[in-house]
């Protein structure tokens, strides 16, 4: 609980939490054509930085090595599933980008996260992300909307597997669901990527992914951009 008078940096101390500020200066993406002309379109839909968007541009290209489809669950208005789309358009326009978002805001916030109540993130439509992804001439893309995997996941075809996906759901109970779909479907090689993890707020998500580090057959790293991020290295799956 925060004391009255606490400052910010004790806020966060408190809960396990400090601003981070690596010192590395190589920056690729300031000379990736490609990637600033999707950023720049996509830029204004999103509330992920463009480190973390280069980031998802750069794992789509690794996790396409391996066969199979990509989902992204947290949608919002469209920038991060557009990034993605964009990418894999580059690489194999056969391969689906399943697109899946409530549009009426986070779901299954428990007593786990700190911050999230339900609801939140609600502006916007399937309609506003059909105008990003047209602006970008994507034709790869399926958008689904409803709640994840519970809705709209008999509509993920993905018969040769899946490659790659992006969770950005906000709270335990929502990462701990679309993981559980996720991972038997997940090719070896592919990346699961948790933009939540790294963030004051979305406590419930860094938990979860705490709680499957020492699975075996998963590789995860901790990105100090934000990120938390899963390579299925095997089959197998179990504690």
């Amino acid at each position: 609980m925060t004391k009255q008078g606490e400052s910010s940096e004790e806020k966060y101390r408190a809960a396990g939490y400090e601003r981070v500020e690596p010192k590395a200066t190589y920056a690729p993406w300031s000379d990736d054509v490609a990637f600033l002309r999707v950023n720049d379109v996509i830029k204004e839909h999103t509330l992920v930085d463009r480190y973390r968007c280069y980031e998802l541009w750069q794992l789509v290209a690794q996790a396409m090595k391996t066969p199979g489809d990509l989902l992204e669950v947290g949608v919002w208005r469209g920038g991060t599933g557009a990034i993605i789309a964009a990418q894999a358009a580059r690489r194999n326009r056969k391969r689906c980008v399943y697109l899946a978002d409530t549009f009426t805001g986070v779901v299954k916030a428990g007593s786990r996260d700190r911050y999230y109540r339900g609801g939140e993130h609600a502006n916007t439509s399937v309609e506003h992300v059909g105008r990003v992804l047209n602006t970008l001439e994507l034709d790869n893309t399926r958008v689904l909307a409803g709640v994840f995997p519970d809705e709209t996941a008999e509509q993920v075809a993905a018969e040769d597997g899946l490659c790659f996906c992006h969770i950005d759901v906000d709270v335990y109970e929502g990462a701990k669901d679309v993981t559980e779909w996720v991972l038997p479907r997940l090719n070896p090689g592919g990346i699961i990527v948790y933009d939540d993890y790294g963030f004051y707020g979305c406590e419930g998500v860094t938990e979860f992914v705490n709680g499957i580090m020492d699975k075996t057959g998963l590789v995860l790293v901790h990105n100090l951009n934000g990120h938390a991020v899963i390579v299925k290295a095997g089959n197998s799956t179990r504690d």
